[in-house]
């Protein structure tokens, strides 16, 4: 799809450029419990000629915490503008597999979903997609996958055991080695074992949002190690993250490269306070020496 061409038409299911209107303007619709609600909805994302391309891409998470954390820069939209995520979870608990599926279900009946008191209609998102971890629901999912194929729109992003190991390979790349442990662990134990071991491989853990800088080495990392089984479920140690990655990594940069200069000023202004930290340390020891007693 180009997405250069593309805009956003709340109630149109035509994209076609159109001039948005400065103010906030007030919509209903009858929400997916058959309420009938009435909130206000923002301007729509436009496209014109001059102005910068906003993709506007869905994502229902199964995790509600470190997934959210690696899109946060996507969600917040303070320095990235080109690919906007609207993010959906279920606060403190997560989603499993079904509940995702019957939720989307939902979603696609009603043609709108609202996040945050934001409504939005599905026609105008670019891409669905919808994460989940293997864990201990693998018969959820070969049960949803032999009927996936009637879903046209929604892409099922799914690893094994659990999203930390896109994470991993955002960091590092011997599974077999660093994650052997993995193997012998039961699997309804397995992604806690696997949380645990994050800040045994890497100081300071894995951390998401650090590891969205580094999607270049996780697509590279995890393409190299992916398979799936019979039922096209990947394999342990393997993810369709970099799918998810791929495609939020080519929209950007398709905008100025947009991602490649937001990852250049996030290293530059690491090195700079790096450079600013140093400088202090030195300058408190040199004090200390100037003003300690010699003998």
């Amino acid at each position: 799809m180009d997405l250069s061409n593309l805009t956003y038409s709340k109630g149109n299911a035509e994209k076609t450029p159109f001039k948005p209107e400065p103010k906030t303007t007030t919509g209903s619709y009858e929400d997916i419990g058959g309420r009938s609600e009435v909130l206000n909805v923002s301007p729509a994302y436009c496209k014109t000629d001059g102005v910068l391309s906003t993709s506007l891409v869905f994502v229902l998470s199964g995790g509600e915490k470190r997934e959210k954390d690696f899109l946060r820069e996507l969600i917040r939209q303070r320095e990235l503008h080109s690919l906007r995520v609207a993010f959906m979870s279920e606060k403190g608990q997560g989603l499993q597999p079904y509940q995702m599926h019957e939720r989307w279900s939902e979603i696609q009946s009603a043609g709108v979903f609202k996040i945050d008191g934001q409504l939005y209609h599905l026609d105008s998102t670019d891409k669905v997609f919808l994460l989940s971890d293997v864990d201990e629901f693998y018969s959820q999912l070969e049960k949803i996958f032999k009927t996936r194929s009637n879903d046209k729109q929604g892409q099922w992003i799914v690893s094994n055991p659990c999203f930390e190991i896109w994470l991993y390979y955002c960091y590092l790349n011997n599974p077999e080695k660093d994650l052997k442990c993995l193997l012998s662990e039961p699997v309804a134990t397995r992604s806690k074992k696997m949380k645990a071991l994050g800040p045994m491989l890497v100081a300071g853990g894995l951390n998401p949002c650090k590891a969205f800088e580094l999607m270049p080495a996780g697509i590279e990392n995890s393409r190299n190690h992916y398979g799936v089984d019979e039922n096209g479920i990947p394999v342990v140690f393997a993810t369709q993250m970099h799918e998810m990655a791929q495609y939020l990594l080519d929209t950007m940069n398709q905008n100025a490269n947009e991602y490649l200069e937001f990852v250049k000023r996030k290293e530059e202004s690491r090195n700079l306070r790096d450079r600013a930290s140093r400088r202090g340390r030195h300058g408190r020891s040199g004090w200390f020496w100037l003003n300690t007693p010699q003998e």
